[in-house]
């Protein structure tokens, strides 16, 4: 799989809910290596010019990251929700759709997440730290919303031109 390089318009358009008509499971493993391949920690499925509401998250590199406990190697939410939220904190943040570049971002320290899992169980969990960070990017991506799109029209003008390269 090839991840799609911002300004590509898959990038800026609200995705579509999963619905039973689409087997997420013919592409999850793709996606999981492409974002390993790239060494993310997660990969929406916008960034693979997949328009549905998914991602997959890399759950061992997380749980390191925020020094927990995991039994899961990889985390899909299919149709994910951001029900609640607190704390803010501003993180610096880089993305696989903008590749060399970093964003000072605000986001809540901890949140509660409702998703659908692969085997269709409704689960709603809490995250906090970096988890609760990438699951938000990865929300953002699946509403269209990439963070090149919050700076500055300058700043956006030379990612775009040094991406064009």
């Amino acid at each position: 799989m090839k991840i799609v390089i911002w300004p590509d318009e898959v990038l800026l358009k609200k995705s579509e809910r999963v619905d039973e008509s689409y087997a997420v499971e013919d592409v999850v493993d793709d996606m999981i290596q492409t974002m390993r391949d790239n060494d993310g920690i997660g990969l929406a499925a916008p960034q693979v010019g997949i328009s549905k509401r998914f991602f997959v998250l890399d759950e061992k590199k997380l749980s390191e990251i925020d020094e927990r406990e995991s039994d899961q190697d990889v985390l899909v939410m299919i149709n994910p929700e951001i029900i609640g939220g607190m704390g803010e904190v501003i993180v610096q943040e880089g993305c696989l759709s903008i590749p060399g570049e970093m964003f000072h971002v605000s986001r809540a320290f901890l949140i509660d997440v409702k998703f659908e899992e692969m085997d269709g169980n409704i689960r709603e969990e809490s995250f906090q730290g970096m988890t609760a960070i990438a699951v938000q990017h990865e929300c953002d991506h699946l509403d269209g919303i990439v963070l090149a799109e919050r700076e500055s029209f300058e700043r956006r003008q030379e990612i775009r031109q040094r991406l064009a390269g």
